[in-house]
């Protein structure tokens, strides 16, 4: 969300650039604050606006813009994960998960399975799902053999990537 949001802001800016000429721009552009304008006389250098069209695009942008994407670059490395959805099969003693875990990879052993603790009880989780509707279909197939199991939101790892 932040990452969208920070570009949409970085849109706006190119976008904005790109409707005043360049002496307009280097006014707007000392008026924030910290922000160092390079000449932009490279940007309009044909009578229509724009020589060979984006290929000489030069984006000047406030300093604080970049130090705000090094810090969501960071919170990204820090969540390892993004959100999705597992299937609940259990949720009790730590030795039943465990043995629910076994006894789920023995019937299907292409899912990955987790046990989390999560005061005062262990869940035991299954896939990584990216939609809802992958984890209905999975639901749907464990379901005589675990009837109890439902859907929950949970950040799930990362898709592999095939290699050939």
């Amino acid at each position: 969300m932040r990452n969208s949001f920070l570009m949409l802001v970085v849109l706006l800016f190119v976008f904005q650039l790109y409707g005043q000429n360049t002496d307009q721009i280097v006014t707007s552009l000392s008026e924030f604050d910290g922000a160092n304008v390079p000449n932009t006389d490279t940007l309009f250098n044909s009578e229509d606006g724009f020589q060979d069209e984006w290929s000489h695009l030069t984006i000047n942008s406030d300093k604080r813009i970049n130090k705000l994407l090094g810090i969501s670059k960071e919170e990204n490395k820090r969540d390892a994960g993004i959100a999705g959805y597992r299937v609940q099969i259990y949720q009790g003693e730590k030795n039943k998960a465990y043995d629910y875990k076994s006894e789920f990879l023995k019937s299907y052993p292409n899912y990955n399975v987790y046990v989390l603790f999560k005061t005062p009880d262990f869940r035991v989780r299954v896939g990584d799902f990216r939609s809802r509707s992958e984890a209905i279909k999975l639901k749907k197939i464990i379901g005589k053999d675990f009837p109890g199991s439902f859907i929950v939101e949970d950040k799930i790892n990362f898709p592999r990537l095939k290699t050939n």
